[in-house]
């Protein structure tokens, strides 16, 4: 009887020790802005899994969400004191206002650790005041992606970027007719997502006014201001691309999904987008014949054609405010995500662009993506998105502004207005000069 209870006893014990080691398991969030990506969700649940593999006293749940349903969640999250632990950030202004918040924890020694397999450059928006709060992970770069089959068709010649060709904006408005006149959608646009919208709107700033127009502006240096004529311009220019009906009927309705899809299936000839478009697409339309084209000229404008929107886009940050043992997970997280072979993994399964000097296998990347990397190195200037580099309270105005713009609802001289009010508010507070 006592050897039975004995027994007993032991089974409750190690039943005990299993449950509450079960209950140790730290769990933490991971939140991203890649849902309904499959090329980089598939390369994320290889992460956690092997992660979690190696570290069985961590569970990591992630969290993938459209881009503009993650910046509303994490600022609401921040703002409830319930972050997740770790989250993508793009960088620049926003982020910067959450370190100043204290929502953001130093990653310094993890980055120095790596030492130079992050190029310096990398590092410019995600670090103040010689601290680092993010691991950047990715870059971008934005063409006007093509589909060679619908230019063949239409009879549209592709401009050569190796021959240094680039169409003027008389030269995309005819090629945006021939289109049409081959019921074929010109531009394929999520209208919903006015960080989309945002993407011609800053190009044609850049093109008319040149590249340190905006930043100038926008740090009120004297004499500057969203005035100015070059803004007025693009936004005019905007109107036009709407009125010769460039893009898909109701565009104004689709999301970013659904932009893709006419892409993706061949209805459109061509999608201002960036670079993680190319994994997705190689695995949804294999068969697209895929080329990229720079952003058109404009005759008489500061511009130089080479320029292209750019910076670092994927940034991997940890919240300060989780509970200790959250952070340190996170942190731990934070450095496999560094290791050289799951970068080579996320280069084969994603093949968007790294910024890490890690050595790739030859024929790595897409050969789309090679022809990007030419394009990188002869650019004048890389322009970080408005949205991203500014702080969050222009970056709201800019994008409500920039949908009523191609809604028609506002002229371009209105959005001129709103864009130097929120400036100079923001100066007023002590938030401008960046």
């Amino acid at each position: 009887m006592k050897r039975s209870f004995s027994l007993v006893l032991a089974v409750v014990l190690v039943l005990g020790a299993l449950s509450g080691s079960a209950l140790a398991r730290t769990k933490i969030e991971w939140w991203t802005a890649d849902g309904g990506e499959k090329a980089i969700t598939g390369w994320m649940d290889k992460v956690v899994a092997g992660f979690e593999k190696e570290n069985p006293d961590i569970e990591v749940v992630r969290v993938d969400m459209q881009d503009e349903d993650m910046k509303v969640g994490l600022k609401s999250s921040m703002a409830a004191g319930m972050p997740p632990a770790m989250w993508r950030s793009w960088g620049g202004g926003v982020l910067k206002s959450y370190v100043a918040q204290g929502q953001v924890a130093d990653v310094t020694p993890i980055i120095k650790k790596l030492g130079r397999k992050i190029p310096a450059g990398a590092l410019s928006t995600s670090t103040w005041g010689g601290k680092h709060y993010g691991l950047p992970y990715t870059t971008w770069v934005g063409h006007i992606y093509i589909n060679r089959d619908l230019f063949a068709k239409a009879g549209v010649k592709v401009p050569d970027a190796s021959k240094n060709e680039t169409w003027t904006w008389e030269q995309f408005i005819e090629a945006i007719k021939a289109f049409k006149q081959h019921d074929i959608i010109p531009i394929a646009v999520g209208g919903k997502e006015n960080w989309e919208l945002s993407f011609y709107y800053m190009y044609l700033v850049d093109r008319i006014g040149g590249s340190e127009l905006f930043a100038k502006t926008l740090n009120r240096e004297a004499g500057y201001s969203f005035g100015n004529p070059a803004f007025i311009e693009a936004g005019k220019r905007i109107r036009e691309l709407v009125e010769v009906g460039a893009f898909e009927k109701g565009f104004l309705g689709m999301g970013y999904s659904d932009a893709q899809r006419y892409f993706f299936s061949g209805q459109a000839a061509m999608y201002l987008m960036g670079t993680w478009l190319i994994g997705d697409l190689r695995k949804q339309a294999p068969d697209l014949n895929l080329d990229i084209i720079r952003f058109p000229s404009i005759p008489g404008g500061k511009g130089d054609p080479t320029m292209l929107l750019g910076a670092p886009q994927t940034i991997h940050a940890v919240s300060e405010n989780v509970k200790p043992e959250q952070k340190a997970a996170a942190l731990k997280l934070l450095e496999y995500l560094a290791r050289d072979e799951v970068i080579n993994d996320f280069v084969k399964d994603v093949g968007d662009l790294i910024v890490f000097n890690v050595p790739l296998p030859k024929g790595a990347y897409d050969p789309v993506i090679e022809k990007v990397i030419k394009e990188i190195g002869k650019a004048g200037h890389l322009q970080m998105a408005w949205d991203q580099y500014s702080p969050p309270q222009f970056a709201a105005a800019h994008l409500e502004a920039v949908g009523a713009l191609f809604a028609g609802s506002i002229t371009p001289q209105e959005m001129g207005k709103r864009q130097e009010t929120t400036a100079k508010d923001l100066q007023a507070q002590g938030q401008l000069p960046l």
